[in-house]
């Protein structure tokens, strides 16, 4: 029977079980992940909302971000006054754009994110960079891109530190014309992101406290 609980807290999807007053009695590891970016408080409220008027469990399909992570639906349930259970169902269907405006063509990411680096930082700005040196270039709006990323760099020139990281994500896609593409992560994290407020239509961004995230379809 242990393996029921296996298969929860190693779940893609976040399960919280709160007591009657909204203190936190368990979590799965997705859980945790949702609680250190979500106050407790809504997280209950959602449940609350959501639960059945009576014992038992309802589904509810809904449309919620929470960080970077994209839901469409949740799954309340209880037996009992005193405890009640939140699993969050993460949306893991392909996201929907329109085709580029622009021409694209095939560039290194990590050159253009070096670029818009040398352009608006400073020599002496302390930077930390995780790429994944596997990707190979891939096609994107150049101009489009660089504009977006020296937006970004120009308003984190005072930035105390710069986290970087450029990653294919896994389980991740775009779908353009019908066709699905992986997704480039490009992750930007500092203390000063919190005070961005940049926004492009071109391009898939989300803001999580301290972190900017970019997705990019891989289209080779």
């Amino acid at each position: 029977m242990d393996i029921y609980k296996d298969f929860i807290d190693n779940s893609i999807n976040p399960f919280i079980l709160f007591d009657s007053a909204g203190e936190v009695l368990e979590y799965n590891k997705e859980g945790e992940y949702i609680l250190s970016i979500a106050k407790k408080e809504e997280l209950f409220n959602l449940a609350i909302s959501h639960a059945s008027m009576s014992f038992g469990f309802k589904h509810s399909f809904i449309d919620l971000d929470i960080g970077h992570a994209s839901f469409c639906a949740i799954t309340v349930g209880y037996k009992d006054s005193e405890r009640l259970g939140l699993m969050l169902h993460k949306n893991v269907c392909s996201k929907k754009v329109a085709p580029p405006s622009h021409e694209l063509q095939s560039a290194n990411i990590f050159t253009l994110i070096d670029i818009a680096i040398n352009t608006n930082l400073d020599e002496n700005s302390k930077i930390t960079a995780e790429y994944d040196v596997s990707i190979p270039e891939f096609k994107l709006d150049i101009k489009r891109f660089l504009q977006l990323l020296n937006k970004i760099f120009k308003a984190l020139r005072d930035a105390a530190h710069i986290y970087i990281k450029v990653t294919i994500a896994t389980g991740r896609s775009i779908k353009i014309n019908k066709k699905k593409y992986q997704v480039v992560l490009v992750e930007i994290r500092s203390q000063e992101v919190a005070k961005l407020a940049i926004k492009d239509d071109e391009f898939f961004l989300s803001y999580d406290k301290d972190r900017l995230t970019i997705e990019l379809p891989f289209i080779l």
